[in-house]
């Protein structure tokens, strides 16, 4: 029976027929000769030289004596002439093995040789830039003669190579990389300009082109020119090594070294080559890399990685077309307008390698290479889609659709040229574009595809014809066992289907392409990060490796990371946080590592998922209300809470928890498991976070110092507008303490948790809240009474549970009642009539802006709170408000006027030392001013101040520089740890005035400026804002919050979702199951705090809230399947 391919894919010989018993086809010959009569014809610009001068001149044509610089040209057209001699001879001689007939026929091909060199020289008479000589004509003679003998000595191997690459499989990627290999040592020494005396040498050593690190000619970018010879070396480490896959790197390195050495030993005796040492060492990273990716490809799972491919390629995409416009320099220079841009064409020579033509041999290899390199991704794009399609067409997937998407690719990429200045468009890289793409697609399909023949194979000779057939036989056995396994270890793939891979697992197409995406958006929100790239891709590339190691602890790093992981006062991002970075991360790993194979929304059954889709719709639709109309994106889109994208930060803690359900899902596949990661990273988090606060308190006002009106913020720093941040996570935590002894049940672990439970209680009493303060009491309480019957129901170790939980409740009293009865707290309580009032009256006037905006349905829209309390509100006055204005390419500060808001910057100031502060001033008012102050600060309180109020001199639209002197001799001296921070505030504090602000410098006793982007070209970047008045900001109700933003139809949804998750809390709570207990807690805490606060504009709060509340959902579904099944055995029994 036939193969189904063999009809389309049988074994030939490279020769062609086997009863011509010739090595190379006659169309290689044909189109290769095409080629020698192209290239040495271009340009095609005609003379007025006759044929009868033309035909007198000819034997009249000179020797011309070369010079060095002229070498080159010489070479290369021996070099032209090499593979034409070999082509011949090839066709001609073929692979027979009578010497009489070998021997003429090389005279016939070295004749035929000669006859087109004479020819071409004599026509190229009639072509204006071509220069004539007899040293062009002996150097292509010479190249033939070198061609023919090469096929004489080469010819026969060369034709089984080539055959063995036709073949595939292993034996293709041996015999393709030696033909890279020696291609490479080839294009080392491009183009053998020679050089060939002593004072051409010592001109070489003058010229710049040598160096003991970096050539002196060598230009700005060779630090970047380093990569590709880094990268080229790696086959030849794959080539070298393969035979001792476990070689040590050292070797590996040795020899790149060696290679480096010779190569750039080689050079110095080139005219036109560099060389210098960094080159050397590029060599020996680039052979050791080599080997680690043996060594790693060798062990990879490919049928695994396969599942990916397609998700990889839809990824890959977008960075590639920005990466390919970005080295077109379509970024590079200023744009043309459309009119010019199309004047442009009419400069243009359309003429294949035209251009190549004008430049240097070296500048044009370099640039064909470039060109392909670029466009090759096209063709191993389209060949990664078909093999991750797990398609049996792989190999008969049409070469000319890479082709054609490539060329029309590389025609936009051109065309775009058009409009860039200082470009210069080149339609033969069209051209190349097309045959990369389609090489590359091929070359993949002869490294990785075995191709088979039903019928017999082509032969020239009775040896060659038994010797393909074993390689035949070989070759199908190979086959058959790769249609069962689908890849060998070096990742040989059939074109056959392996159906028994259909009845595993398979991940989504769209788990693997957001996994990819999050993975590309943490990666470029850590490249961009304004306190650096190196630092934020170090700790993400740490923590995506080691989370790819072990990508079951994602729950205990995302939980005991949420409360710390905030920089925003540094970095001056409010929209986007180095959690949010984290977050992206661990669902990239979770989505590409971690799969059930079950449906998201059937486990959590329809009834929760209808409801749950409801109010996730409520929430997108008020996400939309929200942020339309859409503002333009410049340096104001994400520095203001009054932004119409103010609903994408609000909206990323329900969005983020939604995103970790497959991976939530995966987790409760092991429940028991699931509750202690989940446990462990909330008593992480817990402790961190009471260690912030310890050190605040310690640094600002003092541990047991419950007299003043400090009160702290920890590390979230949402709060320099006000809020319940910091005692709502408190609140929310704290069970999860009491439920980590109860699952660990070790005497450490419970006197640990006797005192983190007693630092809680610290933490949560010093925030002064009075909600928080309730909640902790509520929260104790059932807690105590929940683990207490849980203690009271088990059968061993009844004394010691109550007696644990017991102490942790005295502990947490006796910590918290000193607090209490303090001075400041006992003044709070005292003022809560009286704040009632307030807190009421703003309530309702939100209410009133609701009515007005006429939106009950779904509200006014999410994040929009702030902008439509500043806008609508009935106030005496509004906060002071800021923007970028981007002017004659410089952006500067506007601050307007208002109720105080402080644009911050934390610097680093010691004290008692003398420094100097400047800043350009501008206004357009009389009584304007400006008033700096250089304070010891936490988020919401100053202590030691220096304070500048600085009048503008000159209004009328002048800009001033000013001058001032800090002084810090009172700023309090601590031990580093607890050495209080220093910020600069700038605040305008005059009504009805704009102050537009640039260039704030402050520079130390050395002349360092330690302010950073204080010309406001990177907008907010370390810059930060705060204001002593909360109000304005959040409506300080959760529930009214929700009606306010998501309307009616959030409210009940959330409301609804809230009641079922309680009563199914308490109902597995009856049936012992201690994590509802601590789930029920903490919602409660939660709940009761969104009484007089609205905590759900704090994105790591509402991820929180939203992720233990999906978690609930599931671990209760979870427990209602168990209980069924149990039912079920027990009716069957």
């Amino acid at each position: 029976m036939r193969s189904p391919i063999s009809s389309r894919y049988s074994i030939r010989d490279a020769a062609g027929s086997a009863t011509e018993n010739r090595g190379i086809s006659i169309y290689l010959v044909i189109g290769y000769l095409i080629l020698v009569i192209y290239g040495s014809l271009l340009p095609f610009t005609r003379n007025d030289l006759t044929f009868d001068d033309a035909w007198t001149n000819f034997p009249h044509i000179p020797f011309l004596n070369l010079g060095v610089a002229n070498r080159a040209d010489l070479v290369a057209n021996l070099l032209l002439y090499i593979p034409l001699g070999f082509l011949l001879c090839g066709f001609l001689a073929g692979r027979r093995r009578h010497q009489w007939v070998r021997i003429i026929g090389s005279m016939v091909a070295l004749l035929f040789s000669i006859a087109i060199a004479v020819s071409i020289e004599f026509t190229q008479q009639f072509f204006a830039p071509r220069t004539v000589s007899l040293n062009d004509l002996y150097a292509e003679i010479l190249g033939a003669v070198l061609g023919i003998v090469l096929w004489l000595v080469a010819g026969r191997r060369t034709v089984q190579l080539v055959s063995t690459i036709y073949i595939g499989g292993e034996q293709a990627r041996h015999a393709i990389l030696l033909i890279y290999g020696l291609a490479y040592l080839l294009l080392s020494l491009f183009p053998y300009d020679f050089l060939l005396s002593l004072d051409e040498y010592e001109g070489k050593w003058l010229s710049g082109h040598i160096g003991l690190l970096f050539a002196p000619l060598c230009g700005s970018g060779c630090m970047w020119k380093l990569i590709p010879e880094v990268l080229a070396v790696m086959p030849l480490a794959i080539l070298l090594f393969r035979s001792l896959p476990h070689a040590p790197l050292f070797l590996a390195a040795i020899t790149g070294a060696m290679l480096g050495i010779l190569i750039e030993g080689l050079q110095f005796a080139i005219a036109s080559g560099v060389s210098q040492g960094a080159s050397i060492v590029s060599r020996a990273i680039g052979m050791m890399l080599g080997a680690s990716l043996m060594r790693f490809i060798s062990e990879i799972d490919w049928r695994w990685i396969r599942q990916y491919t397609r998700g990889i390629v839809l990824i890959g995409i977008l960075p590639y077309l920005c990466l390919l416009a970005l080295v077109s320099h379509w970024f590079s220079g200023d744009w043309y307008s459309i009119s010019d841009a199309i004047d442009r064409l009419d400069e243009i020579r359309f003429l294949p390698f035209y251009y190549h033509y004008y430049t240097s041999e070296q500048r044009a290899l370099i640039s064909l290479l470039f060109q392909a390199g670029i466009y090759a991704p096209v063709g191993i794009f389209f060949w990664l889609w078909r093999w991750g399609g797990w398609s049996i067409d792989l190999v008969r997937g049409s070469t000319l659709l890479p082709g054609l998407a490539a060329g029309l690719l590389a025609c936009i990429i051109e065309m775009g040229k058009l409009l860039v200045q200082r470009t210069h468009p080149d339609p033969t890289n069209i051209l190349i574009a097309a045959v990369s793409a389609i090489l590359a697609y091929r070359l993949l399909n002869m490294l990785f595809i075995t191709k088979v023949s039903g019928g017999k194979p082509i032969a020239n000779t009775a040896s060659d014809n038994n010797q393909i057939e074993n390689e035949v036989s070989a070759t199908k056995s190979v086959a058959q066992a790769e249609a069962i396994h689908q890849i060998d270890r070096y990742a040989t793939f059939t074109v056959q289907h392996n159906h028994s891979d259909q009845q595993c697992v398979r991940r989504p197409l769209w788990l693997t392409v957001f996994g990819l995406l999050a993975l590309v958006i943490a990666g470029f929100a850590a490249f961009t990060h304004p306190l650096g790239a190196t630092w934020t891709l170090l700790w993400l590339v740490s923590y995506v490796v080691l989370l790819w190691w072990r990508p079951d602890l994602w729950l205990v790093w995302v939980l005991a990371l949420l409360p710390v992981l905030d920089l925003s006062p540094w970095s001056g991002r409010l929209f986007w946080t180095e959690f949010d970075t984290l977050l992206l991360a661990t669902i990239s790993v979770g989505y590409l590592r971690l799969y059930s194979g079950q449906s998201i929304w059937s486990i959590l059954g329809l009834p929760v998922s209808m409801l749950m889709m409801l109010f996730i719709i409520s929430a997108l639709i008020s996400l939309g209300f929200g942020i339309w109309p859409l503002a333009p994106l410049d340096h104001n889109a994400f520095t203001s809470y009054y932004s119409s994208y103010n609903g994408l930060r609000v909206a990323k803690g329900l969005l983020f928890s939604l995103a970790f359900m497959p991976l939530l899902v995966h987790a409760w596949s092991k429940p028991s498991c699931a509750v202690h990661k989940l446990t462990w990273g909330m008593v992480l988090g817990l402790t961190l976070e009471v260690g912030y606060v310890l050190w605040e308190r310690a640094t600002f006002s003092g541990l047991f110092n419950f007299q003043n009106d400090y009160r702290i913020t920890g590390s979230f720093h949402g709060m320099h507008v006000g809020g319940a941040y910091i005692e709502s996570y408190l609140a929310a935590a704290l069970p999860f303490v009491v439920l980590w002894a109860w699952l660990q049940r070790k005497v450490w672990v419970t006197a640990f948790a006797i005192v983190l439970y007693g630092l809680g209680a610290y933490s949560i009493m010093v925030t002064f809240s009075r909600g928080g303060q309730i909640a902790f009491a509520v929260v104790t309480f059932i807690v105590l009474l929940g683990f207490m019957w849980l203690s009271l129901r088990g059968r061993t170790q009844r004394l010691v549970n109550i007696s644990a939980i017991s102490l942790l409740t005295i502990a947490a009293l006796a910590v918290a009642w000193p607090i209490a009865q303090g001075g400041y707290s006992q003044s709070r309580w005292a003022a809560f009539e009286r704040d009632m009032i307030k807190r009421t009256d703003h309530w309702q006037e939100a209410i009133r802006i609701f009515q007005l905006r006429d939106a009950a349905l779904f509200g006014v829209g999410l994040g929009t709170f702030p902008s439509a309390y500043y806008w609508g509100a009935e106030v005496a006055s509004r906060f002071t408000t800021y923007r970028f204005i981007t002017e004659n390419n410089n952006t500067i500060l506007r601050l307007g006027s208002g109720d105080l808001t402080y644009l911050e910057q934390s610097v680093n100031v010691r004290p008692g030392q003398k420094y100097t502060l400047t800043i350009d001033l501008l206004s357009q008012s009389d009584n304007a001013a400006l008033t700096m102050t250089v304070c010891e600060k936490s988020l919401l309180h100053s202590y030691t101040c220096v304070t500048k109020p600085l009048r503008i001199s000159e209004p009328g639209g002048e800009w001033t520089q000013y001058k001032l002197q800090i002084d810090t001799k009172d700023f309090l001296s601590s031990w580093m740890p607890f050495q209080r921070p220093v910020k600069l505030s700038l605040f305008n504090d005059r009504h009805g005035t704009l102050v537009d602000i640039d260039n704030v410098a402050l520079y130390d006793e050395i002349g360092r400026n330690l302010i950073q982007n204080g010309h406001f070209s990177n907008g907010m970047h370390h810059w930060f804002f705060s204001t002593n008045h909360h109000l304005p900001w959040h409506i300080e109700n959760l529930y009214l919050s929700i009606l306010f933003e998501q309307g009616w139809i959030g409210l009940i949804c959330f409301t609804i979702l809230i009641i079922y998750t309680l009563i199914r809390c308490l109902f597995n709570a009856r049936q012992r199951d201690s994590f509802s207990i601590t789930l029920f807690a903490s919602f409660i805490a939660l709940l009761m705090l969104g009484i007089l606060n609205s905590w759900n504009d704090e994105p790591r709060l509402t991820f929180l809230f939203y992720f233990l509340l999906i978690t609930g959902l599931i671990a209760d579904q979870r427990s209602l399947s168990t209980q069924y099944q149990m039912t079920s055995l027990q009716k069957q029994t």
